[in-house]
Parts: C-alpha cells; structure tokens; sequence
C-alpha cells in the first residue's frame, strides 16, 4: 500500500501521535478511551483524500505528517490567511437581509517533502474555495444565495458548504472536484500532490449505518425535514440490480458466441484431450449449481457422451459456455463469502436468502417470508457491514471503519477480525478501525496502535 501511516502533533492541542500502518496483514486497529481522537484520526484521511480541506481549518491540531512510500511526505499545516468578506442571512424585522461582514481566514498549507526537501505546495484558501463552489455548481443543482449559504434546488434547503458537502460528499463522482488541479495553472495541473492524493483510495463506513439520507428526494412540504431510508433496503435493491446487471451480460455474450458458433467449429481442428475436458466440465458443473443455488440461470445445456464427431463440437460449446459464465465469477466469489460469514452468525429463528428477484431476503425456519427490517439491529449491523466490504468497497481501498462493535454480539465480535482477514484475501482491501472493545481485537495486540499508551509513551 502506498500509504504508510501519519504523524500528528497537538492534536486538540494536546496529543502527539505517530501511526504506522500494518503492512503485513493489512489490518490496522486504533483503540483508546473517548476523546482520544479515534474517529478524528479516521476523518483526518478520509477528508484529505477526498480534498475536503475546509475540515483542517476547524480542526485544533499543531501539524499532521503523512507518510507514503519512497520516502515522501505531506505535511499539513494551517497559518492566517487574508480577512474575507462573508455574507451572511439574517432575518430582520421579519424580513432576510444579507450582512457582510469581515472574517479571520485561515489557510491549509499542504507541502510535499521529499528528501527532506519542499518540492511543491498547495495552498487551500479563499480562491481554491472559490473554484470548489463553481465545481459543485456544474454537478449539483444549487444556488448560492450568500458566502457560505447554498440552497439545493433538490430538496429546497440552505446549507452552508460545510454541510452540503457532508450531506452529498458520497454521491459526489470520483475525485470529479479536484481542487489542487483546479487552482494550477493550465500547463501544470498534473501535480505531485494530487497525484500522491488520487493515489489512494478511501472508504469510510460511519458508526451510523442503519441509515441514508435521500439527497436525491424531491423538494418536501417542509424543507427542513430530512428524509431517511433503511440502509439494509437500499443494499437489498441494489445487490438485486447487480445480478441483473451480470445476467445482461451473460446474455450479451451468449448471443455473441451463437451468431458465431458455426464459423468458429468449422475453424476448430483439434478436439481438447478428455481429462482436461472432464476436469473443465467440472468446473463448469460446480459454477452453475453455485449459481442455482442464488437462484440465478445461467441457461447452459447439458452435454452428450464426449466421444467420435461429438468431442470437436463440444469442445466448442464448453468454451463458449465458459465464456457465458465467467462474468459470474468475481460476482459468485463475492456472495459465496458473504453467505458464508452470515451463515456463520447464526442468525436467531432466521434465515438468510439471495436471489435474483430479490437481491437479499429473509425467511423464518419455517419458511416464512420477513421484511429485512425485521432483523434486529445487530444482525442488520452484520448484514450491512458484510455488504459494503464486499459488494461497494474497489480493490486496493483503504476502509475506515469506526466503531464496528455496535450493535454486535460478543461473539460476533471475537469473529470480526478473521472475518476481515477472508474479506481482504478476496477484495485485496485493507483496514484502519477505530474501537473501543477488546473483543474486536481478541488478542490481536500486534496489530493494535492503543492511543493511551502511544500518548503516555511520547510524553515521558
């Protein structure tokens, strides 16, 4: 991972921090008593690689070096900038007036350290914010109606920037605002920095899960109503169109293969040998009952006695099934896992089903259809967090997760890194967890960074 750790200092004014990350096992594990800075260390890389600069200006921290490989450094630090003039709504007399008004503004300086020696700087200031409007303009419809007041055309709220991009930071497409790009000149937008930032990935998963917010929904009669749906519904609907999504193409090739399949077997010379053939059709036969088994058709025939004449034909027609079904395969490697780690847990008098009409669905033991709701909030928790890491997190993705334990069973919990370790072999992802429990970490001290005594130690 390109990522190697950080360094913080004074963070709150008070902690000195130096984090390496685990490297070998790809899990790292942060625990520590309350307001020790697990979840804002976790905010700290997840806004500065996804260029949300405006979060260091708030936050009460004396320096913050993070490291990368070949030896190369990002240290962040924040100096006085140059009174602003903010406007802001009041209401006077009942009526909105606008006030301008002057304001401190404090800059993020961001230098890249190579060789212990400056070679680039981004400054994040009163233009580069600026130009991180005009960006969000282009792909939100919204309205600036002050300084730092936008109302989103979407629902009819007045957000501040700070808020609308903590409301719409994940709908926001992949590094589309990148605002050290943007305030470069035009022959020098290809920088150090932003390429040090686009090359890591991060996904953060909240200690809220249950619930989204709708940054989608319509305008509503009370515009300041936030409107929320259950996570494990939208996950449901959403694996269910991700199966749709494979059968298309599945069905694309297949159409494909058949309007060739007579071309391509008169150009077929050799029959491939009958063991290799078997062993193939093997491979085949267990993909397709994995599949069925998901209820999801593959609509694959069955073969004659591989003999004579017969074994050039079906030479062909097991490679063009092949073909047909090896667009299932990082899919079938996906659910297998994820039904085997809920499986696992054991929910109580429940079981837990995938297929192709309904993404994910439960059942009593006796067969009885429940809603998704219905599931505690602990199994919801599983089901949730299982989902995102193994159906919405890229590979080569750094995952923030904070606070896994809530709503987990203990021994549920005495489970969770093992599961990790399975998640990250398919996924090739890796993890920073902010915790308080010690049955998250059950006994895996070595990949443990405890703050208390990290800060005890740097202050003997």
């Amino acid at each position: 991972m390109n990522l190697q750790g950080l360094k913080i200092k004074k963070l709150f004014g008070e902690f000195d921090y130096e984090i390496a990350l685990n490297q070998e096992y790809g899990i790292t594990i942060l625990s520590g008593p309350n307001g020790y800075g697990k979840t804002t260390i976790l905010n700290i890389l997840y806004n500065l690689f996804n260029q949300r600069f405006d979060f260091f200006r708030e936050l009460n921290f004396g320096n913050i070096v993070v490291n990368f490989l070949g030896e190369r450094q990002l240290n962040i630090s924040k100096k006085n900038g140059q009174p602003k003039n903010v406007q802001t709504i009041q209401i006077i007399n009942g009526q909105q007036i606008v006030v301008a008004q002057s304001k401190p503004n404090i800059d993020i300086h961001i230098d890249l350290i190579q060789e212990r020696i400056c070679v680039e700087e981004f400054i994040y200031n009163a233009d580069a914010e600026h130009k991180l409007i005009q960006g969000l303009s282009r792909i939100f419809p919204i309205q600036q109606i002050a300084s730092d007041l936008f109302t989103d055309k979407r629902t009819g709220q007045n957000l501040s920037l700070k808020d609308f991009l903590e409301i719409n930071i994940d709908s926001m497409p992949q590094k589309t605002i990148s605002l050290i790009d943007a305030t470069k000149p035009t022959d020098k937008r290809n920088t150090q920095i932003s390429n040090l930032l686009n090359s890591v990935s991060i996904y953060i998963i909240r200690e809220q899960r249950l619930l989204k917010q709708n940054t989608q929904s319509f305008q509503t009669t009370n515009k300041n109503l936030q409107n929320f749906s259950n996570t494990i519904n939208i996950y449901a609907n959403e694996l269910k169109n991700k199966i749709s999504q494979k059968l298309a193409e599945a069905f694309q090739i297949a159409q494909e293969r058949d309007s060739t399949f007579p071309k391509r077997l008169i150009d077929y010379k050799d029959a491939l040998p009958e063991q290799i053939f078997k062993d193939r059709l093997k491979s085949l036969t267990d993909k397709q009952e994995q599949l069925q088994s998901f209820k999801i058709s593959t609509s694959i025939q069955g073969f004659t006695a591989y003999e004579g004449e017969n074994q050039r034909v079906l030479s062909v027609y097991l490679e063009d099934a092949e073909n047909k079904i090896s667009v299932f395969d990082d899919l079938l490697k996906r659910l297998n896992l994820f039904v085997e780690l809920l499986e696992e847990k054991q929910f109580t008098l429940k079981s837990i089903k995938i297929n192709s009409n309904q993404g994910v669905f439960i059942t009593t033991k006796n067969g009885q259809p429940l809603n998704l709701t219905d599931l505690s909030s602990g199994e919801q928790e599983e089901l949730v967090l299982l989902y995102e890491l193994l159906f919405r997190v890229q590979p080569n993705t750094l995952v923030l997760l904070d606070e896994p334990e809530t709503s987990l069973h203990v021994v549920w919990q005495k489970t969770f890194i093992k599961d990790l370790v399975k998640i990250a072999r398919v996924q090739n992802i890796s993890f920073l967890l902010a915790t308080h429990s010690p049955q998250i970490i059950n006994g895996r001290w070595d990949l443990t960074t405890d703050l208390h005594d990290l800060y005890e130690s740097m202050n003997k």
